[in-house]
């Protein structure tokens, strides 16, 4: 019998893959597959037949066999031994059994997650349309689609049921359980766990969103279950399944900050997406989520809680595959010996041009499209190409490695179409966004008095704006995959990383944008400020023909795209907060020409800066849409400190909101390590304090109570903790407001002292 359909989930069990496809009529159906997870060891014979025999001896190997792969430094083929494991769970364990090994032995294709294995050996790939031949619910024959491609166009995957399930929390210890499915909605005071078990059944939803559900919500109801004795259908597995429950996440340190992961609670045969939990989700919604699990082969509830990182090393390991390379275990290829000169000279980073303190005029910003990414694809950067041993072209500027021109790397081969793909998403976002202007202008038009509006116009713009949006999400998930692929590159732990590629492409950066910036000033342009893959130009009365006519120049002299971002009316530089005489690269806001703000470093875009404070900020910033030149400004001060008079009546009379006051700020470390009692830290021991664990990387919010008291439980309040009468620091939130005032006015000619003067004078 064959089957015709979409993947939709798939997991390991015991010694079968399980695989839901769901057929044409939307109809989902459970198949096994036979598997038989297999890995590779090199080394002596002698050896290798020691660890088979201790991996029979365990009952942990089924067999073996002698075989040649290609090596991935090198890429000459050597001679391995393919080890086949009993099952799922043993290979599962093997990272353990081979540790003691690695003195003798190099390991390849061992840690690799079964399902993406699966999906590399079966060249499949997560809602991607299959071919199954079948009998009864086992697989005999299975292929994809040759109609089609990896990349999902004008269509998605339909039928799609899609349930919610959060909880609404107004104190500690009042909260409401909320489940809603095709317009149906119910509410639970009190957790019920028999209603919950009903409506999952009745709805039988492909798709479980929630908000906190990793964290706290599914192990809360978990637990209920068990006090219950009552079990919810969470999964479609029809054989009884002990779940292996997650109390602890993960803290990790990225990038200067700390960072927090829910454990991950999984179904099977059905997706759970927790949003606060889930990085693309937040970033590019399910179309992102989807588009990234086709391209890497990871199943979708798992690549919602993975980083874009991990996607682009699936998709590199994907590539090794199939073209028969060993994948290591653990990174081989240690950095090589530098000396203190050699460091300098290589290890610099992106070229930064520190920015003109002031504003300016006739402003113009040009970017390179994806310039890390593109430069490892157009120099052929791999972790196997540089230093390659065969070539001596000394091709990188300064540093002088080698690139290997004999052949492709596997980063080149990989970032290729994901660029072409990206390129094509935004030219599409572009031409619906027309598309829907010109329905709308359409729609304008028609008579005012009837307004008998067609229903072809109207599907004109509701296809317009949804397409525009799709084509967004899937484009904003590959910039994030393409930018996290740089820095990978040189990722201490990373199986295709090597320090030495990741320092040929910032050596290739700075030198396109000296380029960059050489063709601007040959043209008559005034550089303010550059940073890696941007510049800030001005000239006076240019126009935007010349402008894209510069592009054009820099493209072709550097292989690398330059687009135009945008024409500011005018372009305000900040100095740091420390130092007023000192410029910070990315501190600055301005206003495009179409009316449209800029700003980067502004409290507004600060996570922790309280709502109200934002608000009022971006309120101020709005007052600026309407100059046409710097004298305008000054005609627009009053307005600004009219905002600022209206907020702070609003803080000093005790007007303001909890939830407008409220703080958010992440966790460096647990709460009882901070030897200084910050306001962060008595908050978070609050929490610990009424049993509500908080991990390092985890955000918490709270408000600040009296700052100044010797009574450390009065001077903050987190949420859920806060009472109707708790009362906030009006001092303290006047400070904040008045410090995002002056970041907007601190180069428009007024005196900022003269300000914090006068507000002092009316809170007297």
């Amino acid at each position: 019998m064959e089957i015709y359909g979409r993947l939709f989930d798939l997991y390991p069990l015991e010694s079968s893959m399980i695989l839901w496809i769901k057929e044409e009529d939307g109809k989902l159906r459970r198949f096994e597959d036979s598997l038989r997870p297999r890995f590779y060891a090199q080394g002596e014979r002698n050896d290798l037949l020691d660890l088979f025999r201790s991996l029979r001896k365990g009952q942990r190997g089924t067999g073996y066999q002698w075989t040649r792969k290609k090596e991935l430094w090198s890429g000459h083929e050597v001679e391995v031994m393919e080890i086949e494991v009993v099952d799922s769970e043993h290979y599962a364990q093997l990272p353990r059994v081979l540790s003691p090994w690695e003195e003798k032995i190099t390991f390849h294709n061992c840690d690799i997650p079964l399902p993406q294995t699966y999906l590399y050996e079966k060249k499949m790939f997560p809602t991607g349309r299959c071919i199954v031949e079948v009998e009864g619910n086992r697989i005999f024959k299975m292929h994809p689609d040759p109609s089609e491609s990896v990349w999902m166009d004008d269509e998605d995957i339909s039928d799609l049921r899609v349930m919610e399930l959060r909880a609404e929390e107004d104190s500690i210890r009042k909260k409401s359980f909320l489940l809603e499915c095709e317009g149906y909605q119910v509410e639970m005071e009190t957790i019920d766990v028999g209603e919950i078990g009903k409506f999952l059944k009745h709805f039988d939803p492909d798709v479980i969103l929630s908000d906190d559900g990793d964290a706290s919500l599914l192990p809360l109801l978990f637990s209920e279950e068990k006090r219950c004795k009552v079990s919810i259908p969470w999964d479609r597995e029809p054989y009884p399944l002990k779940r292996q429950l997650h109390s602890k996440g993960r803290s990790y340190f990225s990038y200067g900050r700390t960072y927090y992961q829910a454990p991950a609670h999984l179904f099977l045969g059905r997706w759970h997406i927790d949003r606060r939990n889930s990085f693309l989700y937040g970033e590019s919604g399910i179309e992102g989520v989807i588009e990234l699990a086709r391209l890497a082969k990871i199943p979708v509830q798992r690549m919602a809680r993975t980083s874009p990182g991990t996607a682009i090393t699936s998709m590199q390991l994907d590539r090794a595959f199939q073209e028969g390379l060993l994948i290591p275990w653990r990174k081989g290829e240690p950095e090589r010996f530098k000396t203190a000169w050699d460091l300098l000279v290589a290890d610099k980073g992106g070229l930064v041009f520190q920015p003109r303190l002031g504003i300016f005029e006739d402003v113009a910003e040009i970017d390179f499209a994806s310039m890390y990414p593109t430069m490892m694809a157009i120099h052929n950067i791999s972790p196997e190409t540089v230093l390659c041993g065969c070539c001596q072209n000394h091709r990188v500027p300064e540093a002088g490695y080698t690139i290997c021109e004999k052949r492709e790397g596997i980063i080149p081969k990989t970032l290729k179409p994901v660029l072409a793909r990206r390129a094509w998403l935004k030219k599409m976002a572009k031409e619906a966004e027309g598309g829907r202007q010109e329905a709308e202008g359409r729609i304008s038009r028609e008579d005012e008095n009837t307004r008998e509006i067609s229903d072809r116009n109207m599907r004109a713009r509701d296809t317009g704006t949804t397409k525009r949006e799709i084509y967004n999400r899937k484009q904003t998930a590959l910039k994030w995959m393409l930018v996290t692929s740089f820095g990978y590159l040189g990722y201490r732990n990373a199986r295709f990383g090597r320090i030495e590629a990741h320092e040929a492409v910032t050596a290739f950066g700075r030198e396109s944008l000296l380029q960059a910036k050489e063709i601007c000033e040959e043209e008559g342009f005034e550089l303010l400020h550059a940073i890696t893959d941007s510049l800030w130009i001005r000239k006076k009365g240019f126009g935007e023909e010349e402008i894209l006519e510069l592009c054009r120049k820099i493209s072709e002299a550097t292989g690398i795209t330059m687009s135009l971002e945008g024409i500011y009316r005018w372009m305000a530089f900040l100095p740091s907060k420390g130092n007023p005489e000192s410029p910070v690269a990315n501190r600055y806001f301005g206003l495009f020409r179409n009316g449209k703000i800029k700003a980067r470093g502004l409290s507004f875009r600060r996570s922790d800066t309280p709502p109200l404070i934002r608000k009022a900020q971006v309120r101020m910033i709005e007052v600026l849409t309407a100059t046409k030149s710097i004298e305008d400004f000054q005609w627009k001060i009053p307005e600004i400190l009219d905002l600022l008079l209206e907020y702070s009546l609003k803080l000093m009379a005790g007007q303001a909101k909890q939830e407008d006051l409220a703080i958010r700020k992440r966790m460096s470390q647990e709460p009882n390590a901070y030897k200084v009692d910050s306001l962060t830290a008595l908050a978070a021991q609050q929490l610990e304090d009424v049993g509500i664990k908080i991990h390092p990387g985890e955000k918490i919010r709270y408000v600040i109570k009296d700052a100044e008291s010797r009574e450390k439980a009065e001077r903050v309040r987190p949420f859920p903790l806060l009472g109707a009468d708790d009362t906030y620091d009006v001092k303290k939130y006047l400070e904040l407001l008045v410090k995002a005032t002056e970041e907007i006015l601190i180069h428009f000619g007024y005196d900022v002292k003269r300000l914090r003067r006068e507000l002092k004078e009316f809170e007297v």
